[in-house]
């Protein structure tokens, strides 16, 4: 399979992206494509990509690594589906609706980690000058 270059350019209205791949050597195809049809193919290169880490390991978290994209002052939601657990949606700017579900068990070590740097923890007291 030839290595491809992929370049994105979102339309100055921002209605639409054009994508150009370009495998290398030859000439590029351009598509340009709205929101929802960048949504959809987000999907589709997610589904691919689970496809293809299926069964190799999840990279560390206590560490630096793997990089993780944050979305900050975001929409979100939790639906609780005990005994289940519950599930935690929110709203990436970069992916759209993403979620995650949790178990019960998870759930436990969440809220008493929270609890206890949050709640628990005597808050710091303000300097005096």
């Amino acid at each position: 399979m030839p290595r491809a270059r992929a370049k994105i350019r979102v339309a100055d209205d921002r209605k639409t992206a054009t994508i150009e791949l370009k495998p290398l050597g030859q000439p590029g195809h351009l598509v340009d494509l709205t929101l929802n049809e960048l949504d959809q193919l987000i999907d589709k290169l997610g589904n691919a990509r689970s496809q293809m880490v299926k069964g190799h390991p999840i990279p560390p978290f206590e560490r630096d690594e793997p990089p993780i994209s944050v979305a900050a002052n975001t929409k979100w939601t939790i639906r609780a589906s005990p005994p289940e657990g519950v599930l935690f949606g929110f709203y990436h700017p970069k992916f759209g609706p993403v979620g995650l579900t949790l178990p019960k068990e998870e759930i436990v070590s969440i809220v008493g980690f929270l609890t206890n740097r949050f709640i628990l923890q005597p808050a710091a007291s303000p300097e005096k000058h």
